[in-house]
């Protein structure tokens, strides 16, 4: 076994965010990417994702280091929830990534991590690791993959990337250093996967200036953008748009306002200061002067397009001649709420324009089929494995990777909780690991579980009754008073005969069991048992009964 390289997933593989990854090799462990995921519908009251590093914490002192290959929040965003848990150990990402990463952490307590700049083409040693990062295209400035040489073979870590050769930011991808990794031998190319059902090649950033030109034009009210908070490129983009139609720009959103300062500050965003105004001065201006960048395009509950569009926002408001654009694709799980979402502002008035009308108002950041089948090309690799997207898309890369000559054993398809074993005689599936969904629940970290979230979904639904028992302490079967109290199950005061007769229920079968009842515990047991037959044998419903008794 020390002769082999174990990889895994911590977020999982199958998954499209939560990124986290773990190599092995001895006494050594190099981490790679530490993202946050989104919780589907049925988590109800979650607020996000994190990676399961319970593998980890008995190996605490074999991490050497972490390497971050771009700033989006699907692999950099759990950091101040894993940080916590991990000893000092040194950080590394691009410039830009660095940054945004700090200006996140410097928001909790007791987070004085440093993260070190890895400029491409730099080599770092890490244990027996040795990580060079290589430019990429995405839909974030300083986006990279990284070529890490181990004592098993060198792997390509193909997060994600597009091939753009003309983006915003005038950076091109480094198809050089890509092709020379590839020369000198690629044991296993880890590449993203999201864009394999795509024909074709990911169109370049650059065409959506157009999409934004046509929209802005024809707008006579205010011009709201949403996107996701890191997409640096997709503001500057909106910005530029705007300060050509006479519009001031306006940001909406604490993350987007953090993002671009640091953006704007390190050169990588170039808006003039005076084409911004301040949020609360937007209702002073005329509509067709604003240009708004706001945040929500994934529905996410506390944000401000959320706000908007519902309970209503302190310094914004929607008029009919205003138009929201979602410049953004679903992350997978999120179509419901966006949809919801649209349909609020919709009935305020607003022009909305989403992906279902138009076929240009987003450029994904990841690779279509051609972006990735030229990967495979570049790097030339012994034995492919496809990550960074649904296990749909990975079968998707695996039927591509065989239109270039790959056998299906050269392909791993791993389940979720795998992990891959790349040894001298060949590279392959490995033995399962305990990787579950880590939740987030306000300042709770992994406290709720599946129990938790079969309790909240059975409330949801089926609501509550509060079961109030007033009881002698020298007899438990002598009930003074029983109050039924509910809560999302029925009026109370539309269904004062339904609880009465409940009541009664309840107290004529604890009378039946005088001198029986010999713990509060064996109490709350009847009253529940006797609750949910008669409820249920009522209204065909299930509440969740809560008994609480009181001896006086």
């Amino acid at each position: 076994m020390d002769n082999n390289l174990r990889i895994l997933s911590l977020g999982g593989f199958g998954k499209v965010t939560s990124n986290m990854f773990v190599y092995e090799y001895g006494d050594d462990i190099l981490l790679v990417d530490c993202g946050m995921g989104f919780p589907s519908e049925d988590m109800l009251g979650v607020d996000i994702l994190i990676p399961d590093i319970s593998y980890l914490l008995s190996k605490k002192d074999k991490i050497r280091g972490m390497v971050i290959t771009h700033g989006h929040e699907d692999h950099s965003g759990a950091l101040p929830y894993i940080l916590p848990q991990l000893p000092h150990f040194p950080i590394f990402s691009s410039r830009l990534t660095a940054h945004l990463i700090m200006d996140k952490l410097s928001e909790y307590e007791n987070m004085p991590r440093q993260v070190k700049v890895l400029s491409p083409g730099e080599l770092i040693q890490l244990g027996k690791f040795a990580v060079r990062s290589v430019r990429v295209s995405h839909s974030i400035p300083d986006a990279t993959n990284l070529i890490i040489q181990t004592p098993a073979g060198t792997i390509y870590h193909g997060s994600d990337f597009k091939f753009d050769f003309t983006p915003v930011d005038g950076v091109l991808p480094d198809l050089g250093g890509i092709a020379a990794a590839g020369n000198n031998g690629i044991r296993l190319l880890l590449s993203d996967c999201l864009g394999s059902e795509r024909r074709g090649y990911t169109p370049s950033e650059r065409t959506l200036e157009d999409t934004f030109e046509r929209e802005m034009d024809s707008c006579e009210g205010r011009f709201f953008v949403t996107s996701m908070s890191s997409n640096i490129s997709r503001w500057q983009q909106a910005a530029q748009t705007a300060i050509r139609h006479g519009r001031k720009i306006a940001i909406a959103g604490r993350s987007i306002d953090r993002n671009i300062q640091v953006a704007s500050e390190l050169g990588y965003l170039k808006i003039p200061r005076s084409s911004f105004v301040d949020l609360r001065r937007v209702k002073k201006l005329r509509p067709k002067e604003v240009c708004v960048l706001i945040a929500g395009s994934q529905a996410q509950p506390d944000s401000a397009l959320v706000r908007l569009a519902t309970v209503g926002h302190r310094d914004l408001s929607i008029s009919p001649s205003d138009k929201v654009i979602f410049s953004s694709d679903y992350i997978p799980g999120n179509e419901s709420a966006v949809q919801a979402l649209i349909d609020a502002l919709a009935r305020l008035g607003a022009v909305v324009v989403y992906a279902a009308l138009t076929d240009n108002l987003h450029v994904s950041g990841h690779g279509s089929q051609q972006d990735l089948l030229l990967m495979m090309a570049l790097t030339r690799p012994q034995f492919l494995l496809p990550i960074g997207g649904t296990y749909r898309h990975m079968v998707q890369y695996a039927h591509l990777a065989q239109s270039m000559g790959y056998s299906p054993d050269k392909i791993l398809l791993p389940g979720f909780n795998h992990s891959v074993e790349v040894s001298p005689t060949g590279v392959r599936l490995g033995q399962k690991y305990q990787i579950k969904n880590i939740m987030v629940d306000g300042l709770g970290i992994g406290d709720v579980g599946h129990v938790v979230l079969r309790d909240r979904q059975h409330l949801a639904e089926e609501g509550i009754v509060v079961a109030l028992i007033e009881t002698d302490q020298n007899n438990l079967s002598n009930i003074l008073n029983l109050e039924l109290i509910s809560r999302g199950f029925v009026f109370d005061s539309q269904n004062s005969t339904l609880f009465s007769r409940a009541v009664s229920q309840v107290k004529s079968v604890i009378q039946q069991k005088k001198g029986i009842i010999e713990s509060d515990r064996h109490l709350r047991q009847i009253v529940v048992e006797v609750l949910e037959k008669y409820l249920f044998a009522e209204t065909r419903r299930r509440p969740m009964i809560l008994p609480l008794v009181v001896e006086v």
